[in-house]
């Protein structure tokens, strides 16, 4: 026989279970929050502006921060390559047409100035040489003359018009000298030299870096150079800086740069000049730096990185999760003074990248409440 289980009733049943149905249309009944969250809208426009009015769940989702500015120091980087300092460059040419006779110098030999690098024979320094011969000549016989005819009118002899034809003689002698001097002078040759070679000598204290003469050429060609002297213990470093970046380089300023064959060894600099012409086909400006050179590490046409170290100077700092790019342009959504959760829309000029932040240039202040963490739910 079995043993007796009460049954409950169907009433007290019906108590224990949730109703979860509606018992007029028979459909399943909404949960209250989900009711009250489809009732209230997320966000909406007034007057041009987005409020987020109480009860969206949107403002569980929004960060909202005041603004202020911080110290950034920025550092703009820029492709680079060496150069030798003009003025330290010296293009040996023939001052005149000849033969040379000798070369002093080998290349890459260290020269001083005033060295003798070559000599030179040519027709026209021997016709430079033969002029100033025959000026000297003809002023020691002017002079002769005019003291003859000085001593012949003190005893009233000769006549005066005499004494001033030989001391005009004397005077066009004493010019002629002085021209045929200056013309050798220019060549370089010395008083003591005549009749010998040219000598051409080294303008300036340096390296041999080019060579393009032997002994026995004959050079014609006054511009055609017969080597390069170069003085590289200060080189420039020539730095391509953006069109948008010039307001952020100035003279005088601290630079470093690395260069590809010393890349762990960055060499401090200072800016010396700001070029004039900006390239219109890659829209940079030649920025040139004087940098010390005393082991010679730093070669003409070597590649570098240039980074210009700007002051540190108050900056507006935004998280990169503030700004929505719209169309063209980044906006950010601003916090309206004495309106809480209603907010514009601005736009905002950014500047480079500080770690994951951007800086902001343009239209925000210190202060601006913004929202800084899921602003693109409010597109």
């Amino acid at each position: 026989m079995r043993p007796h289980v009460a049954v409950p009733s169907l009433l007290a049943l019906l108590a224990l279970v949730p109703i979860t149905a509606c018992t007029a249309c028979g459909h399943e009944a909404e949960p209250a929050a989900a009711a009250a969250e489809r009732a209230a809208p997320a966000m909406t426009r007034e007057h041009g502006h987005i409020v987020i009015p109480e009860g969206s769940p949107l403002r569980d989702r929004l960060t909202i921060e005041a603004l202020e500015a911080r110290p950034v120091r920025r550092a703009l980087a820029a492709p680079a390559h060496v150069e030798a300092d003009p003025s330290h460059v010296a293009h040996i040419t023939p001052p005149l047409a000849g033969r040379i006779v000798t070369l002093a110098v080998h290349f890459g030999e260290e020269v001083t100035a005033g060295q003798t690098l070559v000599t030179i024979d040519s027709p026209d320094l021997a016709a430079a040489q033969s002029e100033y011969l025959d000026a000297r000549a003809g002023l020691a016989q002017a002079e002769r003359n005019l003291a003859r005819q000085q001593d012949l009118n003190a005893h009233g002899i000769a006549a005066h018009a005499d004494l001033e034809n030989a001391q005009t003689q004397r005077e066009i002698a004493a010019a002629e000298l002085d021209r045929s001097t200056s013309r050798l002078r220019l060549l370089g040759v010395r008083g003591g030299a005549v009749g010998r070679p040219l000598a051409v000598r080294a303008p300036i204290s340096g390296r041999v870096v080019e060579l393009h003469v032997s002994v026995g050429e004959f050079h014609s060609d006054l511009a055609a150079s017969l080597m390069t002297i170069a003085d590289l213990s200060t080189v420039w470093v020539t730095a391509d800086v953006q069109e948008r970046d010039l307001s952020r380089v100035a003279l005088g300023m601290q630079v470093s740069a690395a260069l590809a064959a010393y890349p762990d060894t960055p060499v401090p600099g200072q800016v010396l000049y700001i070029g004039d012409l900006l390239d219109p086909e890659t829209r940079t400006l030649p920025v040139r730096i004087a940098f010390d050179n005393p082991d010679l590490r730093l070669h003409p046409g070597m590649f570098a990185n240039v980074t210009f170290e700007e002051t540190a100077r108050p900056e507006i700092i935004v998280p990169q999760t503030a700004v929505v790019l719209r169309g063209d342009h980044n906006v950010v959504f601003v916090e309206l003074p004495n309106a809480p959760w209603s907010f514009e829309e601005r736009e905002v000029t950014l500047g480079p990248p500080v770690g994951d932040e951007l800086v902001v240039t343009q239209h925000l202040n210190p202060g601006d409440r913004v929202v800084v963490q899921n602003a693109v739910l409010l597109q």
